[in-house]
């Protein structure tokens, strides 16, 4: 038994033997002798060929055929092994061209644009086949394990949290969201881009490494969507500041379409080459870590119906009809209360006179001048007080039992006019159900609006202060920190002003 194997193997070996030497000595007729129609046709498509296709294989490529064959080697890596070998100058395994003026001649390959698809690459070799296969390594790579940031700014990011779970497991395509901007190679800006977030997203883009990818995810993100027309503080494209891959339209776009997003980047990758995507890092580092602002011009005029301008008392006191005066200047909704403070007034007049007495009788006392502008609808009484006297009545105040600051707001009185800091003060008290409630308004001037700063008798008027400040302009004395909290500390004007002209556009300079 043991010799009849014997015997089969060296049989085995001998047709191995002989069907080597008859591919040394008969393959080089087999294989292609020299380019002919059939390698320089075009595909199916249209598109001709790219590279050198008709190459003629030496011998020596089918001896190393050979041994793949019989020890039984994966095939898949003949094709580098052999390509290898051309490239760097070893035992030529591949014809190369040769002509006779002995320069290398570079062939025009018209490639077929798709209005439709991404653009083609120029992929055209120089008889560099390693770097042909490297980029198809390194591109495979890529698109395979795309890293995304988690960076969301509204509505759009609710779209895009909900392809992580299992219902669209986006974990498939190789995606992993990261938290940090060093990890990630891939961000979709989800949401509105406002003027203050703009730095702070160029930061987080210039932190990624390169390779880096951007989808432009919403309408608000792309163009500003509804807040393009009268926002003082959207950006108008977030292609103004980082270069976009790939632009996803939606207010806001659904999972699958984000899915086809990715799908379209992941085509787009897929046709990159090395020299383009060092080029396109080199010339795309236009961003400055100075984020200066540029007004650009305004579609609005500025100009106000003079009719409906309030002009300013020489004094500060202004009696209570002078806001109702002119109804345009006002809101609906405050009409509406201050219709019901009317009627409660004029139904309950003998009781609000105790009421009013109470507090303002209080005041009066003590010398503290003031003004009573009414109720609300809830029978809170209104007080208006001076600038100047502010400050030490605000201490009185807190001394009477107001310990508790609600809320401060501000509002411009009308186009022109002067300028309200509202303030709402709860007297808190144990075991009382029905604490006492005042609402404090004091006036100031548009030229100079400067009202004494309350923040060292209540400290919750910190944030709101500022606020006011930033929206209004309004400046609060003694104040700690006052400066902007919601705009850009660059910001041009106060937007919450009924006279203010909202620039056309904003947008980071160096940007393009």
């Amino acid at each position: 038994m043991s010799y009849s194997i014997t015997l089969r193997e060296e049989e085995n070996n001998s047709l191995t033997r002989s069907y080597s030497y008859f591919g040394i000595f008969h393959f080089g007729n087999l294989a292609p002798i020299s380019k002919g129609p059939e390698k320089l046709s075009s595909y199916e498509s249209g598109i001709e060929p790219i590279g050198d296709a008709w190459l003629q294989f030496r011998i020596r490529y089918y001896m190393f055929a050979l041994v793949f064959v019989v020890f039984d080697v994966e095939t898949v890596f003949l094709y580098p092994w052999a390509m290898s070998f051309d490239v760097l100058g070893g035992i030529g395994m591949v014809l190369a061209p040769e002509y006779s003026d002995n320069k290398k001649k570079k062939e025009k390959i018209e490639i077929v644009m798709n209005s439709i698809e991404f653009p083609l690459f120029d992929r055209t070799t120089q008889n560099s086949v390693i770097s042909t296969t490297l980029n198809d390594l390194s591109n495979w790579s890529r698109l395979s394990s795309l890293w995304p940031l988690l960076y969301g700014t509204s509505c759009c990011f609710i779209e895009f949290a909900s392809l992580i779970g299992s219902r669209f497991d986006f974990d498939r395509y190789g995606l992993v969201p990261r938290s940090s901007p060093r990890q990630a190679d891939l961000i979709l800006t989800a949401g509105t881009v406002t003027m203050k977030m703009a730095p702070s997203l160029v930061r987080l883009y210039e932190q990624m490494p390169e390779p880096k990818y951007v989808i432009a995810m919403g309408a608000c993100t792309i163009t500003g969507g509804m807040f393009s027309t009268d926002s003082y503080s959207t950006v108008r494209g977030v292609d103004k500041l980082i270069p976009v891959d790939v632009y996803l339209p939606g207010c806001p776009p659904k999972p699958e379409a984000i899915i086809d997003a990715i799908t379209k980047l992941r085509k787009k990758i897929s046709r990159e080459i090395y020299p383009d995507r060092i080029m396109s890092q080199r010339e795309n580092r236009c961003f400055t870590t100075n984020h200066k602002f540029q007004v650009g011009h305004s579609i609005h005029t500025g100009n106000y119906d003079q009719g409906f301008l309030y002009q300013p008392p020489s004094t500060s006191e202004i009696p209570p009809e002078t806001f109702f005066k002119y109804k345009s200047s006002v809101s609906s909704h405050e009409l509406k209360f201050h219709r019901k403070s009317e009627i409660l007034i004029q139904k309950n007049a003998g009781e609000i006179k105790k009421m009013q007495g109470h507090l303002s009788a209080w005041l009066v006392k003590h010398g503290l001048i003031h003004r009573s502008l009414g109720f609300d609808y809830q029978g809170i009484e209104t007080l208006q007080i001076k600038p100047g006297d502010w400050h030490s009545i605000a201490v009185i105040l807190y001394v009477y039992g107001y310990n508790y600051l609600r809320s401060q707001c501000a509002y411009d009185v009308a186009p022109g006019g002067l300028l309200a800091s509202v303030y709402h003060l709860t007297r808190i008290e144990y075991g009382v159900d029905q604490p006492e409630e005042v609402c404090i308004k004091v006036f100031a001037s548009r030229r100079d609006p400067r009202i004494p700063s309350v923040f060292w008798v209540w400290k919750s008027v910190d944030f709101q202060e500022r606020e006011s400040y930033d929206m209004l302009g309004i400046s609060y004395d003694n104040h700690p920190r006052l400066k902007r909290i919601l705009m850009p500390e660059s910001w041009i004007g106060w937007p919450l002003r009924k006279d203010y002209i909202a620039p056309n556009f904003y947008e980071i300079q160096d940007a393009h």
